[in-house]
């Protein structure tokens, strides 16, 4: 098929799009900030190089040696709800953007071929996103991490129109699997789920439930993001389930599945209801009308995969 990069291999994202290019043909190179992939290898034509992604000269000299046919960038310097990036923002302005900056020169000037994908995310939108979001809405940048999101987002449409670079950007919403890091809300809510089913009754705290989130599956949309690639690249869209719960009603859904109260298991420090009746709707249709594909794993499927992989017998 040809020769692939994958930036951010150690992440969920990253480990999943190793995963499907391998099984489509492709020779990959994972890179990541780790000395090794930390994830089972995939069958196939498959390497890992460490990197830190503030090394441009480094990420430049790779590019030009492997001269792929695709690039994936999901690497970013991110954490969960409430991380402060003020400490940290010169390294995530190099990772996040810089690194961007990068692979669109060397596709401008040796590698004229190289097709780009880059991850970006919901945050691009900003706290309080249009009631329905399509790849036309505006972006607001109300965060530092969502500064370095568009700052990319606005330099791949440069190269774009400019140079005539093949880059897309997938605004994503959030996605979920076994491998999203503990410190994320969905990984909390199935370890209290988990512990639950167990027997214990101790339960836990989470910061909120009074928000709104469209939850998609992270295999799938990674599946789909090779397609983009392959199928029409150098154009951008959003990636979401298209379904947005308020997370109340989830947790108290998802809970009741198992004939559990999750008001005896799931404690929150702030308990308001500010955010219910506000909700958003993704807007899937470009990605319908363009690719033919949209997301079909729902919430409570992926929710029970991630149980599953905490404790088997708790999956059904």
């Amino acid at each position: 098929m040809g020769r692939a990069v994958v930036i951010g291999a150690n992440g969920q994202d990253g480990a999943f799009l190793v995963g499907h290019l391998c099984r489509r043909g492709y020779t990959v190179l994972g890179l990541g900030r780790q000395e090794t992939f930390r994830h089972a290898r995939p069958a196939g034509g498959f390497s890992y190089a460490g990197l830190d992604l503030r090394d441009d000269g480094e990420l430049s000299r790779i590019i030009a040696d492997q001269a792929p046919d695709l690039v994936f960038h999901v690497a970013a310097l991110h954490g969960a709800a409430g991380t402060q990036y003020e400490p940290v923002f010169r390294d995530m302005q190099a990772v996040n953007t810089g690194s961007v900056h990068v692979v669109l020169e060397q596709a401008r000037l040796r590698t004229p071929n190289l097709r780009l994908v880059y991850a970006s995310s919901l945050k691009a939108f900003g706290d309080q996103p249009s009631a329905l979001i399509d790849e036309t809405s505006p972006r607001v940048s109300s965060c530092l991490y969502s500064i370095t999101k568009n700052a990319s987002h606005d330099l791949i449409g440069y190269y774009r129109h400019r140079h005539g670079v093949k880059a897309s950007v997938l605004l994503l919403f959030n996605h979920e699997s076994p491998l999203r890091p503990d410190g994320f809300f969905m990984p909390r809510i199935i370890d209290l789920l988990a512990r639950a089913l167990a027997g214990d009754s101790t339960g836990g705290e989470v910061h909120t439930l009074d928000f709104n989130c469209d939850w998609g599956d992270a295999v799938e949309f990674m599946d789909i993001a090779v397609d983009v690639a392959e199928r029409v690249p150098g154009d951008d869209f959003v990636l979401a389930s298209g379904k947005t719960w308020y997370a109340r009603d989830f947790v108290a859904e998802l809970f009741a599945h198992y004939r559990l109260d999750w008001r005896e298991y799931v404690r929150e420090r702030v308990a308001t209801d500010t955010a219910r009746g506000k909700g958003y709707q993704a807007s899937v249709e470009k990605l319908r009308s363009r690719l033919g594909r949209v997301p079909q794993r729902d919430v409570f499927a992926i929710a029970q995969s991630m149980l599953a992989a905490r404790n088997g017998k708790y999956s059904a």
